[in-house]
């Protein structure tokens, strides 16, 4: 997917370049969509894990830091895993894969929401669950301008400074420390 995008990923391009035959590659995925839910839930997975290493280190940090923290970290993320990007184009290609990307979303809101929390999160209820998923969907849009910096050190730093700056501005007023 990161060579060819979301449209070169067919299952018998995946079968030629794993060296397997169709038939097998068919048990587990029937079509290009179930293969890209399969991906989705791999970066769950994945990331998830770097979430709660980014916890650990939010009870030792301000709020404002972490933030910085995690868009660099995301912005590596990407680097280190190319399909992220053509991954992120395809989650808005593919109308079949809309109910399980918003499902995506939800999960990282949830967790994201407990990571604000630990930084001083003063939001509850509908109005928290409403400003994790906008965090998220921020977080989101940074990714896909990460994957669309076509690895140019300079442009990600950039990017980098631009979302912080952003993600800064819409958090402030909804924590409840202030410190820098």
């Amino acid at each position: 997917m990161a060579e060819r995008g979301y449209g070169g990923l067919t299952l018998s391009a995946v079968c030629d370049r794993a060296n397997v035959k169709q038939t097998s590659i068919y048990r587990y995925w029937p079509n290009q969509t179930a293969l890209l839910v399969s991906i989705i839930s791999f970066f769950e997975d994945d990331y998830q894990s770097r979430i709660k290493l980014l916890e650990e280190v939010a009870f030792d940090q301000p709020w404002q830091k972490v933030q910085k923290i995690l868009l660099q970290g995301l912005a590596e993320y990407c680097a280190s895993h190319p399909w992220v990007f053509a991954g992120l184009a395809a989650v808005r290609a593919d109308i079949g894969v809309a109910q399980r990307h918003q499902q995506t979303l939800d999960f990282f809101a949830t967790r994201y929401a407990h990571l604000l929390k630990i930084g001083g999160f003063a939001v509850r209820g509908e109005e928290e669950a409403r400003v994790s998923r906008t965090y998220v969907l921020i977080l989101d849009s940074f990714m896909f301008a990460v994957g669309r910096a076509d690895g140019s050190d300079k442009l990600i730093a950039d990017i980098i400074e631009d979302y912080h700056d952003v993600i800064i501005s819409y958090l402030k007023p909804k924590m409840q420390s202030e410190q820098e």
